[in-house]
């Protein structure tokens, strides 16, 4: 248990113990963030220094790449240069031989001086001259090649034949077989043509377009290899097979990538990368690849993919010592943390030593203040003890006086309850005595038709004997006739006996044979005003009291003749539906008489609230049979105006919806 005499103590020591506590822990988070944030800086910086390392090396890439393209668009214009020189040289010796031979020697003479000039200049070079005779008429092959031993190419022969017929001199390419490294393969092959006229001589030369294209990877690798970059940075190049065919440290030229580069899945990535780009499916200029090699050094690899020869330049840049590199920067940063920290704990510290001198003052406030309430509660109480043997008294007085008020309340409300049950009674008897004028009416109209049958036969019957027109047959029909219409006259009463019997026991009855009597009850009243009642009955087995749903059911259906009786329309209805779900069962009843006003939709099962003359309404039926249906029956009634369509004609009236649980509740 907590001793009070502590309770001054606690107040003082407390509210210092949590200023310490809360001031700690605030420093420790805020030097915490501070510490935080100085790591995520120089993650930043170190991110920054090696993302600008990455941009210099796509900038040379850049570079590299430009002058490949540049070399690839030019080399095809740098390949025709030469061989058109190669002509231009080969023509003016031919030129100069011509002159000095011409009058002196015979033209095959200075034909083969020009054969044997040629044949030293093809000596020297990858291509090959080559000299067609033609004549004056059509170009021919009168002459044979100097550079090839093989057979002139037929189709070559047309393509010159075509061209030359038209122009002196004239570009041809063209496709030919060779054998090359013991094996046969097609290669491309331009041949520049030029007429000399003079000895009707062809003087061509022709290089392969691939021969030139060795010369041009020759030259644009020679010159990646004189590029220079920082030290621990190399240029080198790989072809299809990931071979090292340029490499500007010289450590790795001709071997294969695979053994230098331990990283499967860098060597998996570059194959697919240079996959993807020969097909154009690759968004991505260049690849990169990050090796940590420890803490502090990295190695960063740059691709780019050359289509036309499925090449990978790539740069490799050894980025040594990072943290060195970026020491500068980031010790200016761990001095402002630093200086951050100790800040905080000083602030920490002041905050600390005025909060518990303020605390510690207030505390003693605090204990003089609950001193002094102390005295003031002692002296209350002692207040309180005299008070309360005073209202002990006083309680059992004012008890004694409720007791009596209470048996006053309890008298009143007794009586007040009979009250209630004696208008219950009264509107009961009231709803009894209303339908009985109902019933007595009904009574007559079920009689007359029989009395009048059984008083034409007995007058028919006198005419007959007073003319002695009889005969023992037609007596017997029509005592038999007489017999049948007693017979419906006794039924009748026994109908209207039953209805008017007290019967509150709950049974199970077909709520479609209650209706069929209802309509027995009242069909001739309903038949002789021409009001028609359409019937869509069901066999429904409900739980109840079965003669006060009758006469709640026949409340409904006087009301709507009623209403019906007020209309001067020619067609009436009444429509009665029954049917049932899963949980209940359904009785509805509509006519055709306009409807009830919306003003008095909420009123109409008001007891003593009707629409009709004094005479004919008493404004208790739909009262109590809302009375019958919540209580004997368990069930609910809801009212509601509708149209509905009859033999293509739209009607407009009152619907009663009668809901009852085809499960009697056991309470």
């Amino acid at each position: 248990m907590f001793k009070e005499e502590n309770l001054s103590k606690t107040i003082i020591v407390v509210p210092i113990l949590f200023i310490i506590l809360t001031a700690s822990i605030i420093t420790f988070i805020h030097i915490k963030q501070a510490d935080s944030k100085f790591k995520n800086d120089s993650k930043k910086l170190e991110k920054t220094f090696l993302n600008e390392e990455k941009e210099r090396l796509v900038t040379i890439l850049d570079s590299i790449n430009s002058y490949v393209k540049y070399k690839k668009l030019t080399s095809l214009n740098i390949l025709k240069d030469k061989v058109k020189d190669k002509i231009d040289f080969a023509n003016t010796i031919l030129t100069e031989s011509y002159n000095n031979s011409i009058g002196i020697e015979s033209s095959e003479a200075i034909q083969i001086n020009i054969l044997s000039s040629l044949s030293q200049l093809n000596s020297k070079d990858k291509g090959k001259y080559f000299l067609y005779g033609y004549s004056k008429n059509r170009n021919s092959f009168n002459s044979k090649n100097i550079s090839l031993k093989d057979n002139i190419n037929k189709d070559f022969h047309v393509q010159i034949d075509e061209v030359l017929h038209k122009k002196n001199t004239s570009f041809i390419f063209n496709k030919e077989t060779v054998l090359r490294d013991k094996k046969l393969v097609e290669l491309n092959k331009i041949s520049y043509l030029k007429k000399f006229e003079s000895l009707n001589l062809v003087l061509g030369y022709s290089e392969y377009l691939e021969d030139f294209e060795v010369d041009t990877k020759k030259e644009i690798l020679k010159r990646l290899n004189l590029m220079k970059l920082q030290k621990n940075s190399f240029i080198f190049t790989l072809d299809d097979k990931l071979n090292v065919i340029q490499d500007t440290s010289n450590n790795f030229k001709n071997i294969s990538y695979e053994t230098i580069q331990t990283n499967k899945n860098m060597i998996s990535s570059l194959f697919d990368y240079a996959k993807l780009s020969k097909i154009d499916l690759i968004e991505d200029e260049y690849k990169y690849f990050w090796n940590k090699i420890d803490k502090n050094n990295y190695t960063l690899d740059v691709f780019s993919y050359i289509d036309t020869w499925d090449w990978l330049i790539g740069i490799n840049i050894n980025i040594k010592n990072i943290d060195k590199s970026i020491e500068g920067i980031i010790g200016i940063n761990e001095s402002k943390r630093n200086e951050i920290i100790e800040y905080s704990i000083k602030t920490a510290l002041i905050f600390i030593f005025i909060s518990s001198f303020l605390s510690y003052f207030i505390s003693i406030k605090i204990t003089n203040m609950l001193n002094q309430y102390k005295e003031s509660i002692e002296n209350q109480k002692s207040a309180l003890r005299n008070i309360n043997a005073t209202l002990e008294v006083k309680v059992e007085e004012k008890t004694k006086e409720l007791e009596v008020l209470n048996n006053k309340l309890k008298q009143k409300f007794d009586s007040e309850v009979q009250k209630n049950r004696h208008k219950d009674e009264l509107l009961q008897v009231q709803s009894k005595m209303a339908s009985m004028g109902e019933m007595i009416g009904n009574i007559a109209h079920q009689w007359r038709q029989p009395l009048s049958t059984i008083s034409t036969i007995a007058s028919g019957n006198c005419v007959k004997i007073d003319f002695d027109f009889i005969n023992n047959n037609d007596m017997k029909n029509d005592f038999t006739k007489i017999v049948e219409c007693t017979k419906h006259l006794s039924d009748t009463i026994e109908d209207f006996r039953n209805f008017f019997m007290e019967n509150k026991k709950i049974e199970e009855f077909d709520l479609r044979e209650l209706i069929d009597k209802n309509l027995i009850l009242v069909g001739s009243t309903l038949q002789n005003n021409y009001i028609k009642v359409i019937q869509n009955f069901s066999s429904v087995k409900i739980y109840g009291v079965k003669n006060e749903l009758l006469q709640a059911t026949i409340n409904i259906i006087n009301n709507a003749k009623d209403i019906l009786l007020l209309k001067e329309e020619k067609q009436r209805y009444i429509i009665i539906d029954i049917f049932q779900d899963e949980k209940n069962a359904y009785l509805i009843i509509k006519d055709s008489g306009g409807g009830i006003p919306k003003s008095i939709e909420n009123k109409i099962f008001e007891p003593y609230f009707s629409t009709k003359d004094q005479s004919i309404g008493t404004g208790i039926g739909l009262h109590m049979t809302k009375e019958i249906i919540n209580n004997s029956m368990k069930g609910e009634i809801f009212v509601s105006n509708e149209k509905f369509y009859i033999e293509n004609k739209t009607h407009f009236g009152a619907c009663f919806k009668l809901v009852f649980p085809l499960v009697f509740p056991s309470n």
